[in-house]
């Protein structure tokens, strides 16, 4: 079945229409009930159930849209049995808009009997892929607010991180006092961006201050002694000088 759209003519449409009851293996009549034209509100069996459906398989009568729209559900292609958009006739003038109308028919009006429309498969799993889809979008953004408020922009603001060098290896932590949580480490000579710092887990040389690791992967969620880092600057020789933490960067608040 193509996806093609060409033309939506008359004779397109009626094929089509005949190919989509005849691929469900139903008769005109059994067509008619499977469209609700079958039977009258108060129940009683249409005589002229399978009759509508020989005038829309012939041209002679148009398809309302109500209608259409279950042949598509029933696996008609939409390309064919979609009205094609028109524009409006001039002002004043009384031509006929084109469409899946043949000369002389009646208006597409909807038909006042049988059951409403229902949605198709199709349009059931549109809408779900496009609620999934904006949920995607909005998880996005919020990730990369996240990001965006964690990195900060440099020492000035409430956002602010602190370019901190490594002297040593180092494991991080997410809980910094019970260090459980293992992270990725860093390694000897990487510079990462830090939030804040804290006390936690005294090291062997009694240093308590651990830094919040802003840089991904740690995203503000792991620690790091600052005992395995320069803390003044310097990015290369040895760390053992004195100076255990950065003090310039700031103790991450309620942490005393």
């Amino acid at each position: 079945m193509s996806g093609e759209n060409n033309g939506n003519t008359p004779q397109q449409v009626t094929a089509e229409l005949k190919r989509v009851r005849k691929a469900a293996k139903l008769t005109q009549d059994q067509m008619a009930e499977r469209l609700g034209r079958g039977y009258a509100p108060d129940g009683r069996k249409r005589s002229t159930g399978r009759a509508t459906v020989s005038l829309w398989e012939s041209g002679k009568r148009p398809v309302p849209p109500r209608y259409m729209k279950l042949y598509i559900d029933l696996g008609g292609d939409p390309a064919i049995l979609t009205p094609q958009p028109v524009s409006p006739a001039p002002e004043g003038s009384s031509e006929m808009p084109a469409g899946n109308q043949t000369a002389g028919s009646e208006p597409i009006a909807a038909d006042s009997a049988g059951p409403a429309p229902t949605v198709g498969l199709r349009g059931r799993i549109s809408r779900r892929w496009l609620l999934l889809a904006v949920s995607s979008v909005v998880a996005a953004v919020a990730v990369a607010v996240c990001v965006v408020a964690l990195s900060g922009g440099g020492p000035s603001g409430p956002g602010s991180t602190w370019t901190e060098t490594t002297g040593t290896p180092a494991h991080t932590w997410a809980d910094p006092v019970q260090l459980t949580g293992a992270g990725t480490p860093l390694g000897p000579r990487q510079s990462v961006q830090v939030l804040c710092r804290v006390k936690g887990y005294i090291v062997q040389d009694g240093d308590p201050w651990w830094y919040r690791l802003a840089s991904t992967p740690w995203n503000g969620r792991y620690y790091a002694t600052s005992d395995a880092f320069y803390n003044n600057g310097a990015t290369s020789g040895s760390v053992n000088t004195g100076v255990v933490v950065d003090e310039q960067v700031p103790v991450c608040p309620g942490n005393s």
